[in-house]
C-alpha cells in the first residue's frame, strides 16, 4: 500500500511540474513570469499541499516571488481544472538556488 501512495505522489509531482511550466509559458500575461523555469515539485503525502522550486536569473528574483505568491491562486485553479485529484493541493513557490551554485562550482573549476 505504501508502496502505491508513493507511486502516486510521484506522478502528481511531475503532472503539477508539467502543467505550471506550460500555464507560465502559455497563460501567464506578465512578461516578468516568462523567464520562470520550474525546476521541480514535491507533494505532501495527503497531497494537500505542494513545494514548488524555480529558478529565475539572481536580479529578477526579489521581483518574481512576490508575483507568484499572488498568482499561486490563479496556478492552484487552473490545475484544478487539469488534474483529476479530489483536492488540488495547495502552492508554495521557492527560489531554488541550486543551479546558481553549480554554476558557480563550474567558474570556480575553470580559474584552476
Amino acid at each position: 500500500m505504501a508502496e502505491q501512495a508513493s507511486y502516486r505522489v510521484e506522478r502528481v509531482n511531475e503532472l503539477i511540474r508539467r502543467e505550471l511550466v506550460i500555464l507560465l509559458k502559455k497563460e501567464t500575461k506578465d512578461p516578468r513570469l516568462q523567464v520562470v523555469s520550474i525546476t521541480d515539485a514535491i507533494v505532501s503525502r495527503d497531497l494537500s499541499s505542494a513545494k514548488v522550486f524555480y529558478t529565475v536569473p539572481e536580479e529578477q528574483k526579489n521581483i518574481v516571488a512576490p508575483l507568484l505568491y499572488k498568482a499561486s491562486g490563479f496556478f492552484r485553479s487552473r490545475l484544478s481544472n487539469i488534474l483529476d485529484l479530489r483536492h488540488t493541493p495547495a502552492l508554495k513557490f521557492i527560489y531554488d538556488s541550486a543551479p546558481n551554485t553549480g554554476a558557480r562550482i563550474d567558474e570556480l573549476l575553470a580559474k584552476l
